[in-house]
């Protein structure tokens, strides 16, 4: 998960750095626009801000996208600056993501509840073969779902990044386009048939 948004870890590798940046920083409120360059600790270039939601700023790196505070962010005179290079926050990244998917291996086991993003149990996981996770229904349906589509809530729990109404809709319409495609071949097959009788 190269391009996760990972916040909690970075923030907390990032703070302790950047006060001492803001100690030299005048006392210049932040305020980042999307596009702006920010930079490391030297004044190397460690990417740009990518959006800015509330009090967190994402940054891209190019190959990797961090949410950070903006208590992490300081105002020099090259710019908007964090206390972490480049290398350093690809890094805390790709440490924060294998940390979340060997959490997130740990927890998906047969019997696991799968929660939709409203918090509805949507199922229970009766196999996990490599990617592929396979989540029985109340109603003893078999959904297939694929790893990367679940992610690990903040209490460890599964869930489903879609509100359970939207994935009842989602199952009742792949269902609806198999039994579409059965239908669809019953017909070919009983004529296959009667010009086979026909012919004898």
């Amino acid at each position: 998960m190269k391009n996760s948004l990972i916040a909690a870890a970075i923030a907390a590798a990032s703070l302790a750095p950047v006060a001492a940046v803001a100690q030299d920083a005048a006392a210049t409120a932040v305020a980042p626009t999307v596009g702006a360059k920010v930079f490391g600790p030297e004044g190397n270039e460690v990417g740009t801000v990518e959006a800015v939601q509330g009090d967190v700023i994402t940054v891209s790196t190019g190959t990797a996208r961090a949410g950070l505070p903006t208590s992490a962010f300081a105002m020099r005179a090259k710019g908007l600056t964090i206390g972490m290079t480049k290398a350093q926050l690809e890094a805390a990244v790709n440490g924060a993501a294998a940390q979340s998917t060997e959490a997130k291996d740990a927890a998906l086991v047969v019997d696991a509840p799968i929660k939709s993003s409203d918090g509805v149990v949507l199922g229970t996981v009766t196999k996990v073969e490599g990617d592929d996770v396979t989540l029985t229904l109340s109603d003893g349906a078999a959904v297939a779902l694929k790893k990367a589509s679940i992610g690990l809530t903040a209490d460890s729990s599964l869930a489903l990044g879609m509100t359970a109404a939207d994935f009842a809709a989602a199952t009742q319409s792949a269902a609806g386009t198999a039994q579409a495609s059965a239908d669809a071949a019953a017909p070919a097959g009983a004529q296959a048939e009667n010009a086979s009788t026909e012919s004898e």
